[in-house]
């Protein structure tokens, strides 16, 4: 299923020093939302993201009146007195809310949020070595556990309270079935608990404590709304910002990294549809900005011709042409509680499809703001703030935002702004709970699908009808995972979606350096009909490829090339063609490849490439360098045990290579020794000495920067 899923990480986790990521399927989210994920690399030049959006998703307690308590964080002066209207957007963090541990009463100051696996993370073993990954490891310490009744492969949670009472418990779920991998749940829980804890900083910095004294002044939040804001661009300030959103230079995004400009970056066409409560938005056509085609349409983002400006950004992947920028984002809402409920593991009556009362259907407000409008307790009074969000004296029309209009090409300008969802309002007493349910999605054309037609589109095969029905197929994405949604949600138990789960992933799988070949082994999983081999080139960051499909449990890869690093994932499918997680099993670290045993010649040695040229391209693209290494000398035929040393043509030691592996084979980075450089052009030449014969051998070869 080529559509893509993200998830905001909530501004809940402000709380813990250390956000929590789903990594399962094509989402990869922390503080930064990345599509398609595990993409991302840290090692290229530029360094290309794939970041498309910030996080950021505040739930904003929206009172009639609060009686404040004799001790208020948010303000001294502000005790024993009645604060008509009162909100609390979160903005103020030690004062305003603080995490706590899940179910108790205990901060997690500088600690992550628990997560949960519906089974255990695997074992992965790299030529001997483990290889430990933090978001694919348990520990207890930190909540973290294995729940076998989960309705998805992975669960996050997070919770807080706030100054006023509430406890808010955020729970993300994310799938591998590639029929759910591109959806993730969020599933929130707001409740007003008979023994409310509220910021106390006494208890210590983001501290907590029982506080009898605000239940007997409030026993009861009549007329409470929820606001909800979240910020679905790129770059900019997002709701943990501050009260107006500023164009600010964006990041991680493939084009803005790679320095390819001349599209619009914030030209979103925004929609809202109140039959399906869903909101959406895709790229436009930025009025203002020409891109890199004559007739100026920069919808998708269509990348430059065939140049050095392409030429540049290799390692951002991007071809001639390629739409960059293909994908639509959105939110469906799916439950929000009619009435509160009296045990915050049940569920209401689902306020979203009664629509009896016109004027008091859901959302009661629900608009994208210009940042330059947008407002917050960090420059208004909280009067305005809640009026911001609550509107009150208006209609429901007046209230709904009406959709950009489908005009030609999608022709908008350049803007930065801010989703604002309110509901309510409800009568909350003490001991009672409110649910809110959403799912957010990015939908989108593959990345080969995105090459194939945006050439087509740049060399004129197509034409701009043709354009824009492949760009506009996103909506059918995005609706089709819609329907997913709905279906995990009406198969919920309890206030958990569920969805029909996939094969376990391996318990542990083994990879290993072989003579001509890379071998592979793993644990065999009930209920498997095969497994699926993916081999990733240089990093295991690249594109995976599809090298075998084994019923066994054991795979030799005869097609790597020396000297090339590989990085490798096993699936498991079964009869019906679902398949586990690729990410469970994705090594990483240093990679394998293969290599051949030691020469007994030593003036057999070779150096590969030679000359090295830093424009001399990747192997598989039929060019001279290692796939993933831009910098790197391959010395083959070597003596099981030698020493090289790197001359420059006037003699000087560039640095020294240990080989100790026993194969004929040694790697160098072109690093010098004394000062980390990167070799500079030139004739060098290396000194290789066979430490157990004695035996020296010399070879020059050039580099071309």
């Amino acid at each position: 299923m080529k559509r893509f899923v993200f998830v905001l990480i909530a501004i809940l986790m402000a709380g813990s020093a250390y956000a929590q990521s789903h990594e399962i399927g094509t989402l990869w989210s922390s503080s930064r939302l990345v599509w398609p994920g595990g993409l991302e690399t840290g090692d290229t030049d530029p360094d290309i993201g794939y970041r498309i959006g910030n996080s950021g998703f505040a739930v904003v307690g929206l009172y009639s009146s609060f009686n404040v308590p004799s001790y208020y964080e948010g303000g001294q002066h502000l005790v024993n007195t009645t604060q008509s209207p009162w909100c609390n957007d979160l903005l103020d963090d030690l004062a305003d809310f603080s995490s706590s541990r899940l179910g108790g009463t205990q901060t997690r100051l500088n600690r992550p949020n628990p997560k949960f696996f519906r089974i255990n993370p695997p074992t992965l073993t790299q030529d001997g070595k483990e290889i430990l990954r933090t978001n694919w490891r348990l520990f207890p310490e930190d909540d973290d556990a294995v729940r076998s009744d989960l309705g998805a492969d992975f669960m996050i949670s997070s919770t807080i309270v706030n100054s006023e009472g509430l406890r808010i418990v955020r729970e993300t779920y994310s799938w591998a079935n590639q029929n759910a991998d591109d959806m993730i749940f969020e599933v929130t829980t707001i409740t007003y608990p008979e023994n409310p804890h509220v910021v106390d900083l006494r208890a210590g910095e983001r501290g907590i404590a029982a506080s009898p004294e605000t239940a007997q002044k409030n026993p009861s939040y009549d007329n409470f709304h929820i606001g909800l804001n979240y910020y679905l661009q790129r770059g900019g300030s997002g709701p943990a910002g501050g009260a107006h959103i500023t164009i600010n230079p964006e990041d991680g995004g493939r084009a803005y990294d790679a320095g390819l400009l001349a599209g619009g970056i914030w030209d979103e066409v925004n929609y809202w549809d109140d039959d399906e409560k869903l909101l959406y938005i895709h790229d436009g056509d930025d009025s203002d900005k020409l891109g890199y085609r004559p007739d100026g349409d920069d919808r998708g983002e269509p990348a430059p011709g065939a140049g050095d400006l392409l030429d540049g950004v290799r390692d951002a992947n991007i071809n001639s042409g390629e739409f960059m920028e293909s994908h639509y984002k959105g939110r469906v809402f799916l439950h929000v509680d009619k009435t509160p409920t009296n045990d915050p593991n049940v569920l209401g009556e689902n306020w979203l499809d009664d629509n009896s009362d016109p004027e008091n259907a859901q959302p009661r407000h629900v608009r994208w703001v210009p940042g330059e409008v947008w407002t917050s307790t960090r420059t208004a009074d909280r009067k305005t703030v809640y009026d911001f969000y609550v509107q009150p004296g208006s209609t429901r029309d007046d209230r709904i935002a009406d959709s950009d209009p489908d005009r030609a090409g999608y022709v908008t300008t350049e803007q930065i702004y801010q989703w604002v969802t309110t509901f309510g309002p409800w009568d909350l007493k003490q001991g009672q709970s409110i649910h809110i349910v959403s799912a957010v999605i990015v939908a989108g054309p593959s990345e080969a699908e995105n090459k194939r037609v945006g050439k087509a589109w740049a060399d004129g095969t197509i034409g701009f009808m043709e354009k824009e029905a492949f760009l506009d197929s996103g909506l059918d994405s995005l609706k089709a995972t819609v329907a997913v949604a709905r279906e995990a949600w009406a198969n919920r138990t309890g206030t958990m979606p569920r969805l029909p789960a996939t094969p376990n992933w391996p318990a542990s799988v083994t990879v290993a350096s072989g003579p001509d070949l890379n071998e592979l082994s793993w644990d065999a999983v009930s209920g498997a009909a095969r497994y699926n081999v993916y081999r990733y080139a240089g990093r295991h960051t690249e594109v995976p490829e599809l090298i075998g499909s084994p019923t066994g449990t054991t795979f030799n890869d005869e097609t790597a090339l020396r000297g090339t690093r590989y990085y490798y994932s096993v699936t498991a499918v079964d009869a019906n063609g679902l398949e586990s997680s690729r990410f469970a099993t994705r090594t990483e670290a240093e990679g394998v490849s293969p290599f051949r045993g030691p020469a007994s010649d030593i003036t057999r040695v070779r150096i590969v490439p030679n000359p090295y040229q830093v424009q001399g391209g990747q192997l598989n693209d039929g060019g001279f360098n290692y796939q993933g290494q831009p910098n790197k000398l391959q010395f083959v035929n070597l003596p099981g045990q030698a020493v090289i040393h790197i001359f420059t043509i006037t003699g000087d030691l560039v640095t020294r290579i240990d080989h100790t592996s026993g194969s004929g084979d040694e790697s160098w980075d072109l690093m010098t020794s004394d000062n980390n450089q990167f070799l500079v052009s030139g004739i060098y030449f290396a000194h290789i000495e066979d430490t157990v014969t004695g035996a020296k051998h010399v070879e020059r070869f050039v580099v071309v920067r």
